[in-house]
């Protein structure tokens, strides 16, 4: 094997184990009313980062890694801090905010805050497979087309992974990430 692959091989491996430790400890973690409005929200954008990070596209990203917003949500000053960190061994991440009718080009993923259900059908007509990681924390939402969903339940988050969907976009997720799901449709 070559040096710099050799190299990737390492971060992935690396990035996998600090993902399973990362997301056991935020799963462990209850959100407590007095904190739950900004501790919440940075978890979701902490959630939205790890699942880019554990997203095989089927031809790598390019620079940046675009990661779109669908309107503006109560997240949006969350997102704004992932504006340039880097994902999948270089990438750095640039957050668009788009509109229901604008394009959806360049776009590698989408937020898709509960505050846009109405606009879910239409986007994810448009998007009909293109391989674009979509997230929600919409409840209900995977079941209508999303591939994750970020939920709370018992004053915990987790996740629930529309399996089936991915797969018809060409993206695989790692088995560590789909270990730690609540629920996965589609794995069969």
């Amino acid at each position: 094997m070559n040096p710099p692959l050799r190299v990737a091989c390492r971060l992935r491996r690396a990035f996998r184990e600090t993902f399973a430790v990362f997301m056991a400890l935020l799963l462990a973690v209850p959100v407590t009313p007095a904190t739950a409005q900004i501790d919440e929200r940075a978890l979701k954008a902490a959630y939205l980062f790890n699942f880019i990070q554990f997203t095989q596209w089927p031809v790598p990203p390019d620079e940046p890694f675009r990661l779109c917003v669908l309107g503006t949500t109560p997240l949006d000053a969350e997102l704004k801090k992932l504006e340039g960190k880097p994902v999948l061994g270089g990438l750095h991440i640039g957050v668009r905010h788009i509109g229901v009718k604008d394009s959806l080009t360049g776009c590698h993923a989408l937020y898709v805050d509960d505050s846009q259900r109405s606009q879910v059908d239409e986007v994810l007509v448009r998007l009909a497979g293109a391989p674009v990681l979509t997230v929600t924390d919409g409840d209900g939402l995977a079941d209508k087309g999303v591939m994750i969903e970020i939920h709370k339940r018992d004053a915990r988050l987790g996740f629930e992974v529309n399996l089936k969907v991915a797969r018809r976009a060409n993206l695989n997720f790692s088995a560590r990430m789909l270990k730690l799901a609540s629920y996965v449709a589609g794995a069969l």
